[in-house]
């Protein structure tokens, strides 16, 4: 843990450290669904502002106010264990569609439905008086570390979370929310001309969908700094209580219908060597993230972390390379760590194809629940519109 650790902290020094190519590309934060949906083309242009005024005129004015944008992820999956039978699969991993509307110039709407499990991930209606203060209420990602918070179509890996951002947005089976979504009340904005944002919501607590079932909120905060306009770093966390749906083998003492306490953290940074607006085709560059989370459920420690990163080696190809541990369970030494490496070769912004084989060490006690050490080959096609 210690080499972990130290190797992330070596990281961070370097990236602060380096000096960022310049581009005129404008600067976002992290890009997420909500942001490459509002950097997308209307449906139609704006009428001209001299036009008359009939049915025509204002079915533009509705229709240049909407954004349509979609994706679509598909590959091949094939798990190699030590000692077990081999599987694969051709798999379609998700297909994406986002509505977003602008209703008036400070009400905004978006929509987002997954059709290979049928299941509406995002609805919300967003109030944004000034760029320092918006409120949001409806179904989003919650803002509790970095990684979960951005596009599949961005990150490196074709699994698009860690094991713990995974872990502690809610894939622990206690939960069994692994979209790291949920319901409730946001307030963010950008502050110091643009280099802080800050984040504060209270949600339901774990599930997506769903009432409430516990009747206890959930409160997180996050905060961004960008000393500059490549480089970001990150904190964020979560104080709360869970209900849980289902035992869990990596954390016993908690039963089915048990309301626990639910606590989370995170810490990361993240570097590119210039700045690539929404396009990562036409302004490919390096990319460095990485995080340390933890957290806490009942009587039970979690921790975990990872770095990640890709290089462009040639053309529209990138090399891909993944670090990522985590502990499930810190009493009972429940550890298991992933080294990822890749290519990826970019389309057309945000379209291109993907291959990455995954080796996974597992600790002794781990084993005993997942099995033993196992490699994972992926591929994966990547369409967005």
């Amino acid at each position: 843990m210690k080499k972990t650790l130290t190797m992330i902290a070596a990281a961070i020094m370097a990236v602060t450290m380096a000096k960022a190519e310049t581009s005129e590309v404008s600067a976002g934060y992290l890009n997420t669904d909500q942001e490459l949906l509002e950097a997308h083309k209307s449906l139609f242009q704006a009428p001209a502002e001299g036009a008359e005024k009939d049915a025509k005129y204002w079915a533009k004015a509705v229709a240049s106010r909407i954004k349509v944008m979609g994706y679509g992820q598909a590959g091949y999956t094939a798990e190699i264990p030590k000692d077990a039978p081999n599987s694969n699969t051709f798999d379609m991993k998700r297909v994406i569609l986002m509505v977003g509307a602008e209703i008036t110039p400070k009400f905004y709407a978006f929509f987002m439905h997954e059709f290979v499990n049928s299941l509406v991930h995002e609805y919300y209606l967003e109030y944004r008086p000034c760029k320092a203060f918006n409120v949001r209420f409806g179904q989003s990602k919650i803002e509790l570390s970095m990684e979960n918070v951005l596009s599949p179509t961005v990150v490196n890996g074709i699994v698009p979370a860690s094991q713990a951002v995974s872990w502690m947005v809610g894939a622990d089976p206690l939960v069994g929310n692994p979209i790291g979504r949920d319901m409730g009340l946001m307030v963010y904005g950008n502050l110091l001309d643009n280099k802080l944002r800050y984040f504060a919501e209270v949600v339901n607590g774990g599930q997506m969908n769903k009432k409430d079932r516990d009747n206890n909120k959930n409160v997180i905060a996050k905060l961004e700094y960008q000393p500059v306009k490549n480089f970001c770093v990150s904190v964020s966390g979560q104080k709360g209580y869970g209900t849980a749906i289902n035992t869990s083998k990596y954390n016993t003492g908690i039963k089915v219908g048990d309301t626990y306490r639910r606590d989370r953290y995170a810490v990361g940074a993240e570097w590119k060597s210039k700045l690539t607006g929404t396009d990562y085709y036409k302004n490919r560059c390096t990319i460095i993230r990485t995080e340390m989370l933890g957290g806490k459920d009942g009587d039970v420690n979690s921790f975990g972390a990872y770095i990640t990163g890709a290089m462009p080696v040639y053309k529209q190809l990138d090399v891909v390379a993944k670090f990522d541990y985590m502990n499930y369970n810190t009493d009972r030494g429940l550890k298991k760590a992933n080294l990822t490496l890749g290519v990826q070769y970019w389309l057309f912004k945000r379209c291109r194809l993907q291959a990455q084989c995954t080796y996974s060490k597992r600790s002794d006690a781990l084993k005993a629940i997942e099995g033993n050490n196992s490699h994972t080959i992926l591929t994966q096609v990547q369409v967005s519109f």
